[in-house]
Formats: structure tokens, C-alpha cells, sequence
């Protein structure tokens, strides 16, 4: 702002404030707080601008009308030669014509890149700024558009009454072939005691027998009818949502691009790959025997105690007999199955030192990898040291590069 000598002065807040008069209230905008001024002067054009109205100038008096009613809007008297806005009398003075309106939240939220509401504050705080505060349920529609984020998914508090009220499922992969040539495995987790069944897969498509497989086995084994099953959308399940309304179960399903509201298969799966690759580590088995060890690990999983059902085990939840724990070896550990039935002459070993692979689900024996001819024994008492391979082991190198022919296992009994 320009004073009359051409100087300048500095103007330090901006606002806007509104004359009550009986009759209206007139708006005056744009009010620039000079402190080096010492008349306060009002723009005739904007004020008529500003209020759609007219001013009419007398010797004694003014008024201020609008231009389509012709209603007075606003008298004042001359005084001195000069037309005040309103009255200046000592005995009633007005303060009203001099206050300017603060810059409210939103405004400096505007001005401050939509920073969040305390860092809003805490700027005009440190720095003395004055405004309106405004109630905190004030939505910014640019922040919802140009920031929005999930809500956090709240922690399930709910359990089932009893074993098949509700399934949680889930696919797993894909990830390299395994030696079985599986891609995906199928799992399926009991909510009630959190039993883990799994299932190893070559294609999704495979997901429809498996489940029919599934059904069969805990309807007949618990004489109790699965009740739900919950789900993503996923495309194999799709498939499965007409066959669950034919039989009776109730499909629950995660929102899109929402796979959390699935937690517990996913958990399971996280718990799953991480005890997988710990017994792969440890035995210095190559990643290619991922679905033994998954096997081995869900095996495992189903007999430790869970803090989410106060520390008992999957196995005697759903089973209500504790586990036998001697009957435990180390995955990957060498082992001695008796192969004598199998010797084709009687001047042959009686057995030859193999690789514990985990536990048959269908045989009361342990399954045992002979990496020179890539056969799997099912034994019933192996002797089992706590031995474990090495990478660099001849037969380990030599079953390796058969894999990547794709040699296929036989599977031997014992």
C-alpha cells in the first residue's frame, strides 16, 4: 500500500467484517490493516461492488441502497466535510466497524499444503498467528481425494462354538516347482482349534477336488457338517461359491484388494513358510524339497501349544488326546530304513544310509530319501541319527541335477 508521498506501508493482516444495521447487514471485504495509517478509509466501488448497491451523497447526509429493491441499506451523517461509514460519537462508539475477521483452520489448512490439523496449529502457535478455531468433524474433500488410506482392520475377538463352524482358506504360491512338480498348496484352518490341513497342488484347478476331498474326510472322521468357509474372491473360489449354496455352506468372503480381513489363513501361511525354510536351513536341504518340508511343518505346527487357545495344541483340541513327541526326528537328519524285503539277492546290504523327510499321513512311518537312486522309502522304525546332510554331500550334488532333469521319485515300503 501506497501512502500520499509515494511511500509505502506495510500492510500486516488481511480480513473481512459486516456492518448490522436495524435493517440488513453490509459486508465489507478485503479490510487491510494498515498500523502506520491514521484515517481508515473505505473504497466507494468496492463497497457498492461488494453489496450490489448504490450510494447517494447529500450535503447533511448519505445512503447506501441496493440496486434492485432501492432499500436503504445504510445512513450516515456528514461530518467535518467528510462522510463516515458510521457514527464516531464518544458517547457510543462502534468497534464493530473496525474489526476485521481472523482466518479460520481450514483457511490456514488451505494455505499450508492440507497439513494435518496439529501441525496447522502447532505453526500458528510458535508464530503468534490469530484465528477461528473450527470443530474437529470438518471434512476436506482435496485431503480424501489426494490421501486416503486404508482404516485399520480391528483384531477378531469372535470364536466358534465347535470344530466346522467355520474354515478359514486360503491358496498358497505359486513358487518353483518342487520335487513333486507342486506349485501351490491348498490349506484349510479349523477356527475352533486352529487345525491346519493342507493340501499340495500343480494347478489352481485343483482346488475344487481338493476341497470335495477335504469335506469328505472331517464330515465322516467328526460326524458334523461343515457350517461356513471364509474366503478371498479369488477365481478358484468363484468356482466353489455355486457347489457351497448347493450344499448349505455359508461363503464368507474378504472385501476386494482386502486380504486381511482373511488374517487367519494368511498368518497361518506366514507361521507355515517360515518353519518350512527354517527345517530347509537347517538341514541344508536345497529349496526344491519346499513341499516336504511344508508337510513336516504343518505336521509339527498341529502338536505346539498356541497362545490363541490358551496354550493347548491343535491335536488334542480338535482330537482331545495329547501328541506323541517320541516319535519326533530332525528333518533332513540320516536315517537307516530296513530294505531287506527289497533286496532282489540275498548277498545284499541290509540297508544304506538315506535323508528323513518328514512324516507319512496316510502310514504309521516316516518317509526316508535315497539321494543316490531319488527313491522315498515310507519305514516304519528307522534308525535316525541326529545327522544332517550337507549341500556338498556327492549324493545330495548327484540327486540335484537328476531334479533338474525332472527325475521323478519312487516311493518304496518298509
Amino acid at each position: 500500500m501506497h501512502a500520499a508521498n509515494e511511500n509505502g506501508m506495510n500492510i500486516t493482516h488481511i480480513g473481512h467484517t459486516t456492518l448490522r444495521t436495524p435493517s440488513s447487514q453490509v459486508h465489507v471485504k478485503n479490510i487491510l490493516c494498515v498500523p502506520n495509517a491514521h484515517k481508515s478509509l473505505v473504497s466507494v466501488h468496492q463497497l457498492t461492488r461488494d453489496n450490489n448497491a448504490y450510494i447517494e451523497f447529500y450535503p447533511t447526509h448519505f445512503s447506501l441502497k441496493d440496486q434492485s429493491t432501492k432499500k436503504t441499506l445504510l445512513q450516515g451523517r456528514c461530518e467535518e466535510g467528510l462522510y463516515p461509514l458510521l457514527s464516531s460519537s464518544r458517547s457510543s462508539p462502534n468497534k464493530e466497524a473496525n474489526g476485521a475477521v481472523k482466518s479460520s483452520e481450514s483457511l490456514w489448512h488451505h494455505r499450508l499444503g492440507h497439513a494435518s490439523l496439529p501441525i496447522v496449529r502447532q505453526v500458528l502457535s510458535r508464530n503468534n498467528i490469530s484465528f477461528v478455531k473450527e470443530s474437529n468433524n470438518h471434512v476436506c474433500n482435496p485431503c480424501q481425494q489426494g490421501k486416503c488410506h486404508q482404516l485399520p482392520y480391528p483384531r477378531s475377538t469372535s470364536v466358534s462354538a465347535s470344530p466346522l463352524d467355520l474354515i478359514f482358506s486360503d491358496v498358497w504360491g505359486p513358487a518353483p516347482a518342487s520335487v513333486g512338480r507342486n506349485q501351490y498348496y491348498l490349506s484349510f484352518i479349523d477356527d475352533h482349534n486352529k487345525f491346519v490341513w493342507v493340501y499340495l497342488l500343480r494347478h489352481k484347478s485343483q482346488v475344487f477336488q481338493c476341497f470335495q476331498d477335504f469335506q469328505q474326510l472331517v464330515e465322516r472322521k467328526f460326524d458334523q457338517k461343515i457350517k461356513a468357509i471364509q474366503t478371498d474372491w479369488g477365481g478358484e473360489y468363484q468356482a466353489l461359491s455355486t457347489f457351497f449354496k448347493r450344499v448349505g455352506i455359508t461363503h464368507l468372503v474378504s472385501c476386494p484388494h482386502a486380504h486381511q480381513q482373511n488374517g487367519s489363513a494368511e498368518r497361518k501361511h506366514r507361521h507355515i513358510v517360515e518353519v518350512g525354510l527354517s527345517l530347509l536351513a537347517h538341514s541344508s536341504m536345497p529349496l526344491k524339497f519346499w513341499d516336504y518340508a511344508f508337510l513336516t511343518a504343518v505336521f509339527l505346527i498341529n502338536r505346539l501349544p498356541s497362545k490363541v487357545i490358551d496354550n493347548n495344541t491343535p491335536y488334542f483340541r480338535l482330537l482331545g488326546q495329547q501328541p506323541d513327541y517320541n516319535t519326533l526326528r530332525s528333518f533332513g537328519c540320516a536315517c537307516w530304513p530296513n530294505l531287506r524285503p527289497f533286496n532282489a539277492r540275498k548277498l545284499e546290504y541290509r540297508s544304506k544310509q538315506c535323508v528323513f523327510l518328514g512324516y507319512s499321513t496316510q502310514h504309521k512311518g516316516y518317509k526316508c530319501l535315497d539321494p543316490s537312486q531319488g527313491r522315498v522309502y515310507v519305514s516304519r522304525v528307522p534308525l535316525c541319527l541326529m545327522k544332517k546332510f550337507s549341500l556338498l554331500h556327492p549324493c545330495i550334488l548327484t540327486l540335484v541335477r537328476d531334479l533338474e532333469l525332472n527325475s521323478a521319485f519312487y516311493l518304496i515300503f518298509s
